[in-house]
């Protein structure tokens, strides 16, 4: 079975209703970091360019990818710089920790 991980940087105040949403197709295990950075348009007036975000990491079947970054996308657009980013990688192997063994998600 072909597996993906999709990371997504997003607005903080999106996780909450992304969480719902991802629950609503069936996606139960995701990772979700506190992160700083900045992309294309940095803040250059402010001491500090970077500002607060949120990366969203999932494993997901190959099948499920489409739909899962339709609903990432459509629920942390707004049009506005800093919507954020979603990028999809291959997973060449997956091992779950408790069991030692090389497993599918």
């Amino acid at each position: 079975m072909d597996l993906k991980c999709v990371v997504a940087i997003v607005r903080p105040d999106v996780v909450e209703s992304l969480e719902r949403k991802l629950g609503a197709i069936h996606i139960h295990g995701v990772t979700v970091t506190r992160v700083r950075g900045f992309g294309a348009h940095p803040n250059l007036f402010a001491d500090d360019w970077t500002t607060e975000h949120v990366k969203i990491e999932i494993f997901a079947q190959a099948e499920n990818v489409d739909t899962l970054v339709k609903t990432i996308i459509d629920t942390a657009h707004i049009g506005a710089i800093g919507d954020g980013v979603v990028a999809v990688f291959p997973v060449e192997k997956f091992f779950r920790v408790r069991s030692q063994a090389e497993a599918i998600p």
